[in-house]
């Protein structure tokens, strides 16, 4: 029957294309339609060539209505608008870099389909961030990605109440695992908290402030170790840069009743934090070390071209030497269940070699650095408020990655995707956006 239902949708996405075109405000719903569904992704999600028992980034070739929809708008912005670049920015030619390199590890790979399943899954997400590239660009409608993103974070708050009150300790919402949920939360809780912090004036100034305090909430309720350190840090970045790029002393003011609110939000959730770090196993920590240490081997053994792409949970496990920790103390994990490495860019190196691995970390400084530099740039317009807090959000991406892998999922992979595109759009345009020249809607 699933099968069924995506041949039906993958049959619409021409006609839905078309209808697409009829009138701009079917734009906005369409794309408020790519946001809302990673609520339920599997649910929406069809894998082709399923393994789910294995222990990957990828465990199928995956088709999610996410992307038929993105596809269906691609079609559509392309049949109003020709002659447009399948790579109009510096960062996209970047990842077209680093998609490149990931195929030499095929060489390598064990099994080329598990390789073909993480590649067909990045050109999904390529697929995300060309569409809502050129979303932004014909529309300038940033407000309904905002919106799009504190619906999600409404209803994922109401459900791991829900968990909580059904005594569930690591709440994990509507994503796959709470440190999925932790990643998300903290990458789009310090931009809800910029708009709230940046404007004067305005009721969705408290629309944001709700958005921001049920995505912290929700993030904090994980009890992931890692999205519990990275958000408060990520939401730091985005103050001091708000304060050193916009200064007002109504924004001290503000930061009274947030930083009060927190703290006693942080006091409800205080006894569960300190057995969350006191109780942690030691196992935990080991295994991160035992893990991290056999990336290294992979990296070492394999320089240029890795062990295969998505072939981790392969060469983890005898007869490949890469974790020889195990022998000694016989954990050798059956079906490959052994665990990832909790790092993504050790995972790239080990999978890809050190050459896609430069080019992974190319890819996404391209981005943070542009949104260090869009701060400066638009510190006079209502649209400064989105790369301050991306450039925070980011920030706390970028270090919980070193502490868990989940950067690869596809629901955490998607909202970075929709992100990097719309400091692509800033980035491209931000003197017509400064000269306002051109409106948009922020």
């Amino acid at each position: 029957m699933k099968y069924l239902v995506f041949i039906i949708a993958f049959m619409g996405v021409l006609p839905l294309g078309y209808i697409l075109t009829l009138d701009r405000k079917y734009m906005h719903y369409a794309f408020l339609a790519v946001l809302l569904p990673v609520m339920a992704f599997n649910q929406v999600s069809i894998n082709f060539f399923s393994h789910e028992t294995y222990r990957g980034t990828a465990r199928g070739m995956e088709v999610s209505l996410v992307y038929l929809i993105a596809l269906a708008m691609l079609i559509g912005m392309w049949i109003l608008h020709r002659g447009k670049s399948l790579f109009p920015d510096k960062g996209s030619k970047i990842y077209l870099v680093y998609f490149l390199l990931c195929i030499p590890s095929f060489i390598n790979a064990d099994n080329t389909l598990y390789s073909w399943f993480e590649l067909w899954k990045m050109i999904m997400m390529y697929i995300v961030f060309i569409c809502t590239y050129y979303y932004l660009y014909y529309s300038r409608d940033f407000n309904i990605i905002m919106i799009g993103f504190g619906i999600v974070a409404t209803v994922t708050f109401l459900v791991v109440v829900l968990q909580h009150i059904k005594g569930i300790h690591q709440a994990n919402g509507l994503f796959p695992h709470q440190n999925s949920m932790g990643m998300y939360m903290c990458l789009i809780a310090p931009v809800f908290f910029a708009y709230y912090f940046n404007r004067n004036k305005g009721w969705k100034r408290f629309l944001f402030a709700g958005f921001f305090l049920v995505a912290s909430a929700a993030c904090m309720r994980t009890y992931s170790r890692g999205a519990m350190v990275c958000l408060p840090f990520g939401c730091a970045i985005t103050t001091l840069l708000s304060l050193r790029y916009q200064f007002h002393m109504r924004k001290i003011q503000i930061l009274l009743p947030i930083f009060l609110i927190c703290f006693f939000g942080a006091l409800l959730l205080l006894p569960n934090i300190i057995k969350r770090f006191e109780n942690a196993p030691k196992e935990s920590l080991m295994t991160r070390q035992y893990l991290a240490a056999s990336a290294w081997n992979m990296m070492c053994d394999k320089p240029f071209v890795g062990v295969g792409l998505n072939n981790w949970g392969i060469k983890i496990n005898p007869p490949y030497p890469y974790c020889e920790y195990r022998y000694n103390n016989k954990r050798i994990a059956k079906d490959f269940k052994e665990g990832i490495v909790e790092t993504s860019y050790l995972l790239v190196g080990a999978e890809c070699g050190f050459p896609a691995l430069a080019a992974f970390l190319a890819w996404l400084g391209y981005y943070y650095v542009a949104a260090f530099k869009l701060v400066k740039k638009l510190r006079r317009t209502n649209l400064f408020y989105i790369p301050v807090g991306i450039a925070g959000g980011l920030t706390a991406v970028y270090l919980q990655s070193t502490l868990e892998w989940v950067m690869k999922q596809q629901v955490n992979f998607i909202q970075m995707m929709i992100l990097f595109a719309m400091l692509s759009i800033l980035y491209k345009y931000c003197q017509k956006f400064v000269s306002g020249e051109v409106e948009v809607n922020a």
